[in-house]
């Protein structure tokens, strides 16, 4: 109980550092996907206007939308990477998972006295 008597005030110091600290790492997260947003939309105007389109024109817009269907095709493949990814790592766990199983059924039936399997 004496160590608990100890922590209590260092908790009090540390949850509003810690606190503040995640929020301000939460806010600057959200400020950096703006800021983003604002670049991206800046390199698609700057583009677009490198072809020759003019602000406002229907060759603007139209170029306006690929840019944006270009980052959306650019965004879904990036999704279908981590999503692919995370489907080979489970793979991965499982067949390991498998082996250990299997290693560790077959260190069921050694002899007695032989050397030992390692199974991890």
């Amino acid at each position: 109980m004496m160590t608990l008597y100890f922590l209590t005030p260092i908790l009090r110091i540390l949850v509003p550092i810690v606190t503040s600290i995640l929020l301000v790492v939460g806010l600057n997260g959200c400020a950096t996907l703006e800021e983003r947003r604002r670049v991206s939309l800046a390199q698609d105007i700057d583009t677009c206007a490198s072809f020759g389109a003019a602000h406002g024109s229907p060759d603007y817009t139209g170029c306006m939308l690929t840019q944006q269907q270009r980052r959306d095709a650019q965004g879904v493949e990036a999704l279908e990477q981590a999503r692919l990814a995370t489907e080979i790592n489970k793979t991965m766990q499982d067949m390991t998972d498998s082996r250990i199983r299997n290693c560790e059924r077959q260190r069921k039936h050694d002899r007695p006295g032989a050397r030992r399997r390692t199974c991890a």
